[in-house]
Order: C-alpha cells, then sequence, then structure tokens
C-alpha cells in the first residue's frame, strides 16, 4: 500500500464571486483517493514513495541489507522504510552478536511538515511511537541523520545523502567493535574506576565555584554532595554486579554498569522534560558519552 502518488493542486482564494489561484500555497493530494495531505509553498517539490526508498535498493542488491518493516502513518503524510544490516564480519559479530543491530531508515513526509530523511538508527520503528523517536534520535544528533528538503532536485539529492551516510557503515560497526573488545580486555583498578567513570558520570560538586560563579549554600552543597555520592554508591555497586555482569574489573563492565544506572534510576538521574530526549540527545547521553570517551582513551594508553 505505499505505492501511491502525490499531485499538487491550486489552493483558490475567493475574491467576490470569483475563486483565484493562491500564489503562496498548493495542496499536497494523494492521487489513489483524491484526499489532501497538506498545503506547501510554491517552491515545494514533490518526492515520491518509489524515489525514496530507491535509494536502498543498491544495499538489498549487494546483500549489505534487507528489508525489516515499512509503512505509513495518518493517512500517508508519513511513510518510511527500514532495512536491516546484514554485518558479518566476525569481529562484529564477537562483540555484538544480534544484541546491537543497525538500521537504515529513509523516511517522507507529504504534509509539508518535515524534511524527507535517511538515517541510521538502532531503534525498530513499526509504529507512530518508535518512528517518532528514531525522528527525534536523528535530530538530536544521537544518530547519523541527513535531512533532505523538499526543493529542488529533491530525488537527486536524498540518493546523495543515502550515498553519504549508508557508505562504510561496516567498517564504522567494525570499529565500534573494536572499541568494545578493547574495553573487555581492559581491567580497572578502584582509583582509575573512580577517575574513569565516577568523575565523569556522578562527579562530586565543588565546594567553591570559580570566580563569578554563584556559590551554593551550605545547604544546598551538601544536597548536592548526597545525591552524587548516591549516584557513584549505584553506579560502583552496578560494575560488578549490574545485569549480565560478571564482576570482572573490566572496563566494559564499568561502562555498562554507569549506562544501566543513568537509562534506567530515574530517581537518581531525574530530568525536567522528557527523559527519552534526555538519553537520546540530551545531558544523560552527554554523561554516557563522557563515561566512554574517557575508558576507551585509558584502554588505548595501558594497551600501549
Amino acid at each position: 500500500g505505499l505505492d501511491f502518488e502525490v499531485v499538487t493542486c491550486p489552493v483558490y482564494i475567493k475574491r467576490g464571486r470569483h475563486f483565484w489561484p493562491s500564489p503562496y500555497g498548493r495542496h499536497v493530494v494523494r492521487a489513489d483517493r483524491g484526499e489532501v495531505l497538506g498545503i506547501v509553498g510554491p517552491h515545494y517539490s514533490l518526492l515520491q514513495n518509489r524515489d525514496a526508498f530507491q535509494v536502498l535498493a543498491p544495499l538489498l542488491d549487494k546483500g549489505i541489507a534487507h528489508l525489516e518493516t515499512g509503512g505509513s502513518l495518518r493517512g500517508g503524510r508519513d511513510v518510511w522504510m527500514l532495512v536491516r544490516f546484514d554485518v558479518t564480519d566476525p569481529v562484529v559479530q564477537e562483540v555484538f552478536a544480534n544484541e546491537v543491530i543497525p538500521f537504515g531508515l529513509v523516511t517522507n513526509n507529504h504534509a509539508g511538515e518535515r524534511k524527507a530523511c535517511v538515517q541510521e538508527t538502532p531503534i525498530r520503528v513499526v509504529c507512530a511511537n518508535t518512528l517518532g523517536m528514531a525522528l527525534r534520535g536523528g535530530k538530536q544528533g544521537a544518530d547519523r541523520a541527513i535531512g533532505v528538503q523538499h526543493t529542488g532536485h529533491v530525488e537527486l539529492r536524498i540518493v546523495e545523502a543515502a550515498e553519504r551516510l549508508f557508505q562504510g557503515i561496516v567498517e564504522r560497526y567494525r570499529g565500534i567493535a573494536a572499541q568494545y573488545k578493547l574495553l573487555k580486555a581492559t581491567m580497572l583498578a578502584r582509583e582509575e574506576f573512580e577517575r574513569f567513570v565516577l568523575d565523569k558520570a556522578a562527579p562530586l560538586p565543588p565546594k567553591f565555584l570559580s570566580p563569578g560563579g554563584h556559590h551554593l549554600t551550605s545547604a544546598g552543597y551538601a544536597r548536592a554532595l548526597e545525591v552524587a555520592r548516591q549516584r557513584r554508591d549505584a553506579i560502583a555497586r552496578a560494575w560488578h554486579n549490574g545485569t549480565g555482569h560478571h564482576g570482572d574489573d573490566s572496563a566494559w563492565e564499568a561502562y555498562n554498569g554507569a549506562v544501566q544506572v543513568i537509562d534506567h534510576d530515574g530517581s537518581l538521574y531525574n530530568t525536567r522534560g522528557s527523559r527519552v530526549a534526555a538519553l537520546l540527545g540530551g545531558r544523560l547521553r552527554d554523561r554516557k558519552r563522557l563515561v566512554l570517551n574517557a575508558l576507551v582513551e585509558h584502554a588505548k594508553a595501558a594497551r600501549g
């Protein structure tokens, strides 16, 4: 049901007894049903579903990926196609197995509400909620994504976007897998765990701020210190007793312990606004990245 086409029709303005076409907007109409999907500007270029999804064809033809899901929402205003990458590299398989799966996503909007998008995402899109999560991840920088405006030669530009984004995906995942494998092989002493994990994920509050800053009151400092200590204690417990951990003192389990607490303990890592947004592209994501980057740099240095 995704092979429908869209066309544009004039928007008319009544002046007296006559109707005149507006120079400022046009209707986007679903051709098979005659339904209006949205109103767009005069320079809007249509991107048919077949042209949007065609960018996935080279991946399928080369056996790099296979079709996973596809769908249409809100009467055809939003459409998507998702492929699952078949990364068979032995290093990637050893580290990730089937637990971390890269997907390639193409989305198209026919209502003039957002750009067409080509995206790499870990989210399996099957409904409006998962599509929204994936789009937020791309918009906020959590996932690699390229948006394409519906202007000019939009069909050519979405092909270019797909070539840029998906080129070398196996190499990227091989690099990520190599990093994770290095973390699994690196053991941490207690002082290293505090420096590279606790001080990044749950830093102790400073007693004195830089000149010009606002000093914490004694009560404010005590509260901040208690929260930081609770976070540090929880992450330290998760280092050896986290889900699926073996208590081997590895940097890998240290990283995953921090992620487990940050992701799932909302009482310790509460947020203003959307917690999902904070995890995908906000300060909670940044906390996890600080830990990962610090551990990877330490592991590389330890290995010479």
